[in-house]
């Protein structure tokens, strides 16, 4: 199986409830290891306990990027922040396929600040982003409205939020919403003969 890693959103570290899911089910599903990469800053926060915001995408790119062998074909998963860094080194990195779990195209009520720019830098590379329709940083309504790249397939899951957290009137536990979300991505890597 292809190099598979996945990065951590802007304050929630791999020890997180969903991200612990989300590469357990994974795992499973694919059949193979996904190793997680944890920024500096946030080593720093689990260490003293201490919230701090991240350092500037670009520095956080850099440290990614000096992590991952360029030459190296990878698949590249990322929540939130990590799926603004992952669409960064698509143009440095020999990515083959990416994945956005939650993908902050806006800062919350600040449409007007998009983020439309990193989904252009993926450089055709196959980017699938898995959203919320009630997600707070990149909603159904707004989302549609926008010209994406062609490289780029959304699927949306009725009734989450931006860290998948379901309405209960959807009647979704959070196994299934995991179950949903590899649903997607084994697919989707099994289409470009990656897995």
């Amino acid at each position: 199986m292809m190099k598979l890693y996945l990065l951590h959103g802007s304050g929630a570290g791999h020890q997180s409830v969903f991200l612990t899911q989300i590469k357990s089910r994974l795992e499973a599903d694919l059949g193979g290891e996904i190793e997680p990469i944890t920024l500096d800053y946030m080593q720093e926060i689990e260490r003293t306990g201490k919230k701090r915001p991240p350092p500037k995408l670009a520095k956080l790119v850099a440290e990614v990027g000096a992590r991952i062998d360029p030459q190296t074909p990878i698949v590249l998963l990322g929540k939130s922040m990590g799926s603004r860094i992952i669409a960064e080194l698509c143009q440095s990195h020999n990515v083959q396929a990416c994945v956005a779990l939650g993908f902050p195209f806006y800062p919350a009520k600040k449409m007007d600040k998009h983020r439309l720019e990193h989904l252009e830098h993926s450089s055709e590379v196959p980017f699938l982003i898995l959203q919320g329709t009630r997600d707070a940083l990149g909603s159904k309504e707004w989302v549609q409205q926008q010209s994406l790249p062609n490289n780029v397939e959304i699927q949306w899951l009725d009734g989450a939020d931006h860290d998948f957290n379901v309405l209960k009137r959807y009647n979704l536990s959070d196994s299934q919403v995991m179950q949903w979300l590899s649903g997607q991505i084994k697919p989707f890597l099994q289409r470009l003969d990656l897995i």
